[in-house]
């Protein structure tokens, strides 16, 4: 009987999904509500068949995200299919869509994998892809804000934001390098023996477990491995489906592309999505801004209110596919489990057969 594999339960996970199903649910329901249907036929009407090129160029994009993370995996990435990194990112930027903070999304690509995979090893991988698209923005960011403040003269309102949000981004990065070159767990765990949240005893127990996450981690800065590199490569190809998907937002919007407009939109615009993130879908927040930045760059500002209220329109699609994946995705991982645990009770049948044979 030792020799009889364990029986797969992950009740935890199993109900974390079914409730966060429920609740991306209702709170998609809410945003098709809070922004209206008019709004969304308006932009669908006025885009025509560009958006579901769009679409199919995000989702693109989406595939390179989960490519990344299933290459930060090696080795462990043998164990688990790329069909399913896909549909836990696909499931957890949902998540990510349609609830603040983004923390109830990453843990949902965590409970997606972690059935398949090592626990470490997922949870390292996923804190690698957002640490990579972090550093990528703000390297874009320190080359384009730059280049638009001295080629357009910027509203004093927009300044105040963009030089806020480098104010904010730059000393995090650089702490974040330091901290993940030190060991990102290892400097969590010190701090909080230090407070006294912890205990000696409890922060040597779980450092010992914690070490190979961080050593994962560290890769993304020194000695990196050929899965660091190929997931790299992945990442950029994610940020090139973004600004090609953006440039075609902006072409089927009817705005005049020049070099300006696109290096303001994809420096300057993604501050201003950083800081309208702290309402839901930046309703006000990035309307406003969007307007100023694009009357200041030579377009219409009505255009900028456009390609915004377009921007949500394809949100909000992608979170329902995301839910639509995650339910699938969710209903097979149940019946793969059911069905190893049917195995697992038929080898515990026999073995006890043969046990009883062998005593009689």
């Amino acid at each position: 009987m030792a020799d009889t594999p364990k029986r797969e339960k992950h009740l935890a996970t199993h109900i974390f999904n079914i409730a966060v199903l429920v609740i991306g649910g209702g709170a998609l329901a809410w945003m098709l509500h809070r922004l209206g249907w008019e709004n969304v036929k308006r932009v669908l009407s006025g885009v025509g068949g560009w958006f579901f090129v769009i679409i199919a160029i995000d989702v693109a994009g989406m595939a390179c995200d989960a490519a990344a993370i299933h290459s930060f995996m090696r080795p462990e990435q043998r164990m688990v299919k790329y069909w399913r990194v896909l549909a836990a990112q696909a499931s957890g930027r949902a998540i990510n869509i349609l609830t603040p903070g983004g923390a109830l999304g990453e843990a949902t690509k965590v409970t997606m994998l972690v059935a398949h995979a090592p626990r470490g090893r997922v949870v390292s991988s996923i804190v690698l892809l957002n640490l990579a698209n972090f550093y990528l923005s703000v390297a874009i960011l320190l080359v384009g804000v730059p280049i638009t403040l001295l080629v357009v003269d910027l509203p004093r309102e927009l300044q105040v934001v963009i030089w806020v949000g480098l104010a904010i981004v730059v000393p995090l990065v650089i702490a974040l390098a330091v901290i993940i070159q030190r060991g990102a767990l290892k400097t969590v765990l010190a701090a909080a023996k230090g407070l006294h949240i912890i205990s000696a005893e409890r922060r040597e127990k779980w450092s010992a477990k914690l070490l190979e996450v961080d050593r994962h981690l560290s890769e993304l800065q020194t000695n990196q491995s050929p899965g660091m590199r190929a997931g790299l490569l992945f990442l950029c190809g994610s940020r090139l489906c973004v600004w090609v998907a953006g440039t075609l937002a902006l072409m089927a919007v009817g705005v005049y592309i020049h070099v300006t407009l696109l290096i303001g939109v994809f420096s300057v615009g993604v501050l201003i999505s950083w800081a309208s993130a702290i309402v839901p879908f930046g309703i006000g927040i990035a309307d406003g801004s969007n307007y100023a930045l694009y009357r200041v760059l030579g377009a219409a500002g009505a255009g900028g209110v456009f390609v915004t209220l377009l921007g949500r329109a394809r949100t909000l699609t992608l979170a329902l596919l995301g839910l639509l994946v995650m339910l699938g995705a969710h209903t097979s991982s149940r019946l793969e489990i059911a069905r190893r645990n049917r195995l697992i009770a038929r080898l515990e049948a026999e073995h006890g057969s043969e046990s009883l044979g062998r005593s009689g």
